[in-house]
């Protein structure tokens, strides 16, 4: 049943919490950390290992297609026992692979159950079953997901001294079997229905959505991705192909793992005033103006002294990755209401997915091609200038999108 106006975040941003927590064995930031020992047990190139995982990607993005709209049909406690499963056979099989099939097969199972499935849970439950203060109990999803990013790139390089990389995936499918799938399939079973928003809580709600053709045809929804799917993209290409970006720019793997705490804490300040700034003006009114940090920290990598471009990669991201987490668990109950949020934020979910497999191919290939770092952020701070100006009007309380 729906929750108490009085007290949204219990259970469910308890669940939304964990459920992202648990999605950081699918991420491309913990993933990421492993790039080396694939590439060196497999035979992989930088371009054949983005090739891979970018595929990997690409086929598990097209699954949410299908997949997201099972929060909508399923109980939210049977949705993500089988996510939870899969995350952890995903693991399983990557520590035991021998072969680049298994780690194909390993790594699609992650991706879909982690940054598809798990995150999409997370999110849903929170902007659905929260009916007072949205904007924060999707911040409670973002914190999820940041408290991943702060533990789990340090807690690696820490095991890397004392285990094999196998062994970690090991103790990460164990974690999510064993822990994590019980304490969610509990935090789950109050969380049944759905509550559309208040009389005057956001805009005017578009319920001319009622299947997933009909999302590719609505200019409010192809505005909002415009500017949305900007953030997934850059992070994942960037934090995929940290290892050459370390060797260009001469970083320690300790300094890149400081760098992904600061990526974290900026994410964290960003996601708490995120959640404030939505409850308050709309996910809507941040729509125009968020993607700058992370313009200015792409182009930092090729304007700033080495370690300098590194701080400040890492801020720029983290302050727009914050944001964007919470503008785009939103958004999408303002435009559309919570009815069919399951089926339009898993189309959402399938198009960030296909974003983080396009990404990785495209740096990995401007690398190979000789790109620098300042031409790359150029490309990108024009796009955040521009594109959102040109696509987002601004919002008013009694304006569409």
């Amino acid at each position: 049943m729906p929750e108490d106006r009085r007290g949204g975040l219990p259970p469910a941003g308890r669940f939304a919490f964990l459920a992202a927590l648990c999605s950081s064995f699918g991420q491309t930031f913990y993933i990421g950390l492993f790039g080396a020992d694939f590439r060196a047990e497999f035979g992989l190139s930088e371009s054949a290992l983005g090739t891979l995982y970018g595929t990997a990607t690409l086929i598990s993005g097209l699954s949410m297609f299908w997949l997201g709209a099972m929060a909508d049909r399923l109980a939210m406690r049977r949705a993500i026992v089988v996510t939870m499963a899969m995350l952890a056979v995903g693991a399983a099989l990557v520590g035991l692979t021998p072969g680049v099939a298994g780690l194909f097969v390993g790594l699609f199972l992650l991706r879909l159950a982690g940054q598809g499935l798990a995150g999409h849970l997370a999110v849903v439950a929170a902007g659905r079953y929260a009916v007072a203060g949205r904007g924060r109990a999707v911040a409670m999803a973002t914190y999820g997901f940041i408290l991943g990013e702060a533990l789990l790139p340090p807690g690696v390089a820490a095991l890397m001294g004392w285990l094999d990389w196998r062994e970690i995936w090991f103790c990460a499918a164990a974690g999510v079997a064993l822990l994590a799938l019980p304490a969610l399939f509990g935090l789950a079973r109050p969380l049944v229905g759905h509550v559309e928003p208040e009389a005057g809580e956001v805009g005017d709600i578009d319920t001319s959505v009622r299947s997933r053709r009909s999302l590719f045809v609505n200019g409010r929804f192809l505005r909002v991705l415009a500017v949305a799917l900007v953030s997934p993209f850059v992070v994942t290409a960037l934090f995929l192909h940290q290892g050459t970006l370390a060797e260009r720019l001469d970083w320690s793997l300790a300094a890149v793992a400081s760098g992904f705490v600061l990526f974290a804490g900026m994410q964290a300040l960003a996601a708490f005033a995120g959640g404030r700034l939505v409850d308050r003006f709309s996910a809507r009114a941040l729509l125009r103006s968020y993607l700058l940090p992370l313009g200015v920290g792409v182009l930092g990598l090729g304007i700033l002294p080495s370690q300098a471009a590194m701080w400040l990669m890492f801020a720029g991201l983290g302050l727009t990755a914050g944001v964007n987490g919470v503008v785009c668990g939103a958004v999408w109950v303002e435009l559309f209401g919570t009815a069919r949020l399951g089926m339009i934020r898993g189309v959402y979910a399938a198009l960030m997915v296909v974003s983080t497999a396009i990404g990785p191919i495209v740096l990995g290939m401007a690398f190979e091609a000789g790109v620098g770092q300042f031409t790359m952020g150029v490309v990108v701070m024009a796009y955040v200038l521009v594109v959102p100006a040109l696509l987002v009007p601004r919002v008013s309380h009694s304006s569409r999108l």
